[in-house]
């Protein structure tokens, strides 16, 4: 055992149970934990993420991770199973189903696959984003809650704004593309572009004052820079279009002043930015290399065959081992399958260099777990982008509409992202989106509890910290708790 996986399991068992102490013992401060836990979905960074019984090895996960947002969802989950919230408890909320179907269908692709224990990474990986996506359900109760939820998806925006320049002018420790504190630029954009449509529509509804109007403004100002230093060519593209349409929407459904004057102030600092950094953006264009281009057709190549030949793909997670121990390699390699020694030629530093992970999570999905396991995923999400828009028609409450209306749009160009990326299967983006979800599932269902909640929404949420007393004169007002199952 190496002593990265000794820290990360010192870290689980003995953070987990920290966690839950403090929930027991600070039950007052329930929305801090749930703020920090949201925010610490930006920094699954060393030395506060580790991988368990690491592997040196190209794919998707290389490791049992433990990151921090670990430590307070599963403190949270155990407390929910340990009755300490109170309250009915959601286990199965909606669109579990086809998740799990995602990962029984995961599971059969590990038969027979070259290295099934690479695919118990991701499969681990998959069951934690689900253990978040309850929590999230069954923590955001009330309108406080959800303010808390904005605030923290904001501070994480500033906090990798803040991070970038830092390094950009500061320290000057980057020079080309910026990361932020992920492992990648196009991470940081794909991060980045989930959560500024959902604070600009936020923004938008003058809902927000004082000073979480000032965070989300500083949000989106940080954030527009951040994306445009990581010189993602996608997220550069999509990022001023997703903005574009939360504004354009917003202003349609109810004309204000103030959206307006929004409206206004973001196309100055739109064409400001755009006569600063076109220049760089043209060349970004302009010197990208032709190389990169053809072996992204390469990988979806090698991943259509692989998904072509075997009912269940390779193996989740399993990709670019194939890839590179099985006759798939020549998919990557079509100029040299008359090397004179091929195997030779596969080992030496150029037959490595084009070996890694297909950027394009559908045909990823697809070479891993065959076409059933590409059709549960992209029915998953469909089931979300559904129900994410039939909850934007109906509502009536001017935060909960914008905060839908910028989660359809920016999940939209997520999805839309993910034909030129794999990145929703790194930890960071993967937690954000089921952050995401669980906001929007936990919002339609306060709906259902609270009907008075379209107009004013005026509930006292005081049930975590109280437990439900009776007296003498009757039955307490408060309900036992109760278990609800919704799928």
């Amino acid at each position: 055992m190496t002593l990265a996986s000794l820290l990360g399991l010192v870290v689980l068992f003995g953070g987990v149970p920290t966690v839950l102490a403090c929930l027991y013992a600070f039950p007052q401060f329930h929305r801090l934990f749930l703020a920090v836990m949201v925010f610490t979905t930006c920094y699954v960074k060393k030395p506060f993420y580790q991988e368990i019984f690491f592997v040196n090895y190209r794919g998707v996960d290389r490791g049992f991770a433990v990151t921090l947002p670990d430590l307070f969802f599963l403190a949270f989950y155990l407390f929910m199973i340990m009755g300490g919230l109170k309250r009915r408890v959601v286990w199965l909320p909606f669109n579990s189903i086809p998740w799990f179907l995602l990962i029984f269908i995961s599971c059969l692709s590990l038969v027979g696959s070259i290295e099934p224990y690479y695919g118990l990474f991701t499969i681990h990986k998959m069951i934690r984003a689900w253990v978040f996506y309850v929590v999230m359900v069954n923590l955001v109760r009330s309108r406080e809650d959800v303010l808390v939820v904005l605030g923290a998806l904001a501070s994480a925006v500033v906090f990798q704004g803040v991070t970038v320049f830092w390094a950009k002018y500061v320290t000057k420790a980057v020079v080309a593309r910026s990361i932020g504190t992920f492992r990648h630029p196009n991470t940081l954009a794909m991060y980045t572009d989930l959560i500024l449509p959902i604070l600009a529509g936020a923004l938008l509804t003058g809902v927000a004052r004082g000073k979480a109007n000032a965070l989300y403004a500083a949000a989106i100002g940080l954030g527009i820079i951040a994306v445009l230093f990581t010189k993602s060519r996608a997220a550069m593209l999509l990022l001023p279009f997703s903005l574009g349409c939360v504004v354009t929407i917003s202003v349609l459904m109810k004309p204000t002043p103030r959206k307006f004057m929004a409206l206004g102030t973001g196309a100055l600092v739109g064409a400001l930015i755009v006569a600063v950094a076109l220049p760089r953006l043209i060349r970004r264009f302009e010197e990208a290399p032709k190389e990169s281009a053809e072996t992204r057709e390469y990988f979806n190549e090698a991943a259509h065959a692989m998904a072509r030949d075997r009912l269940f793909g390779v193996g989740i997670n399993q990709y670019s081992h194939a890839l590179a121990v099985t006759d798939y390699y020549w998919y990557v390699y079509p100029d040299r399958t008359e090397e004179p020694d091929p195997e030779a030629f596969r080992e030496t530093v150029q037959g490595q260099s084009r070996l890694g992970t297909a950027h394009h999570i559908y045909w990823l999905y697809a070479a891993e777990t065959g076409y059933p396991g590409l059709v549960a995923f992209v029915l998953h999400t469909a089931l979300f982008s559904l129900y994410n828009l039939y909850l934007f028609v109906r509502e009536r409450d001017h935060l909960y509409k914008s905060i839908f209306l910028g989660m359809l749009v920016g999940t939209s160009i997520h999805h839309l992202h993910g034909t030129l990326e794999w990145i929703f299967r790194q930890t960071e983006v993967q937690y954000l989106y089921f952050v995401l979800m669980g906001l929007m599932v936990a919002i339609a269902r306060m709906g259902r509890t609270q009907p008075g909640r379209l107009t004013k929404d005026s509930r006292k949420d005081t049930d975590f910290e109280k437990p439900h007393l009776t007296t003498d004169a009757g039955p307490s007002e408060a309900l036992p708790a109760r278990t609800e199952v919704t799928a």
